[in-house]
Parts: C-alpha cells; structure tokens; sequence
C-alpha cells in the first residue's frame, strides 16, 4: 500500500507524515525515511530540516536565502553533504527493508532536476516495502505520476481544515486498523 500525502506550502503535510510515524513506531513497526521538518526562529520559517526516522538525527538541509555552495531551489539554498546524507539513508532504508518507508517530500529538485532524494523514486518502483509514505505538493502531481506510472498511491489531501484527522485516516488505510481519524497524534493510540 502506497499512501501520497499532498497539499499547499503549511496544509501540515510533514506534521501529518509525523503523526503517521509516531502511530507506526508506537505499534511496534518499523519505520525508515526522511522526514524534512521547518526550522522556526522566532515563529518564522527560515529553513528546513531533515530528520532520519530510524535514528532520530537531524541536521540542516536547506535555509532561505543564496548561502555560498548551496544548491539553489526556490527562495531555498540545500546542503549539499545534507542532501547527500539524506540519499544515504534512503539506501540504507532500501537495503535494510521495514513495515513503512517514508519520503517527505518528493519536489523541484528530484522531478525536474533529477537530484535532490530521486533515489526515493526507484525505491518507490521497486516495491520493497509493504507501505510507503510520500509526501509531493499538489502542483507536482502529475510530473510525480508520469515518473511512476505503474505505482499506485491512495491519496491524502492535506488542508488546515482536515490536518487533525489525516494521520488517522493514514493509519486505516494503509494498516487496515479501525477508523481512527482524529485519535492519531492526540494521545488517544500512542
């Protein structure tokens, strides 16, 4: 089962695959992937994180702004040894198997410059693991489909209105356990 979870810049897309994780981890699954976090300074979005699941280590992917050396996408300048060592955990991820995998977010950099966390995109096709999460923003939907066509996805659309109760819907749908919309992430399951 492949779960694709969209939606605009600050719907809740990575705190919704958070709250999936913790549900997963907390019943005993196992999970790998990345999850990519935004860094806040002073309630104010000035970069973004990327968080190794399995291990929980977190370093700095990209920051707003040109920073020399960066990789430009965007308003965003990437890490190049950040990114490196996200593809690094994705190989092991593919390597070493599990319950779920996890990708947020599959975007500009891997679709359109065949860079960023592309590998995620084989690892994808490939089907080794019994559930995947992939987090891609709406716009990208259909260059996301065209670069797998034969991969199905069960899509969760990501609003402020419904954030509460994805992760849940999540849970039901991809671990075939009872509804548990708006439990998941509110301590009714952890």
């Amino acid at each position: 089962m492949n779960g694709l979870v969209m939606g605009r810049i600050g719907a809740g897309k990575t705190t919704v695959c958070q709250r999936a994780v913790e549900w997963a981890r907390g019943h005993g699954y196992l999970v790998r992937g990345v999850l990519t976090p935004a860094i806040l300074e002073n309630g104010t979005k000035t970069g973004i994180a990327i968080l190794d699941i399995e291990t929980g280590v977190r370093r700095t992917l990209a920051r707003i702004g040109q920073e020399p050396g960066g990789l430009v996408v965007g308003k965003y300048s990437f890490d190049a040894d950040a990114l490196q060592w996200g593809c690094e955990i994705l190989a092991r991820a593919s390597d070493q198997g599990g319950d779920l995998f996890v990708v947020d977010e599959i975007g500009y950099l891997e679709l359109e410059r065949n860079g960023g966390f592309v590998r995620a995109l084989s690892i994808l096709e490939a089907g080794i693991f019994p559930r995947t999460l992939t987090v891609v923003r709406e716009p990208l939907l259909g260059a996301f489909q065209r670069r797998l066509p034969l991969v199905r996805f069960i899509e969760f659309r990501v609003t402020e209105a419904n954030r509460q109760g994805v992760a849940g819907d999540i849970a039901e749908r991809l671990f075939g356990v009872p509804s548990l919309t708006g439990q998941v992430g509110e301590g009714v399951n952890r």
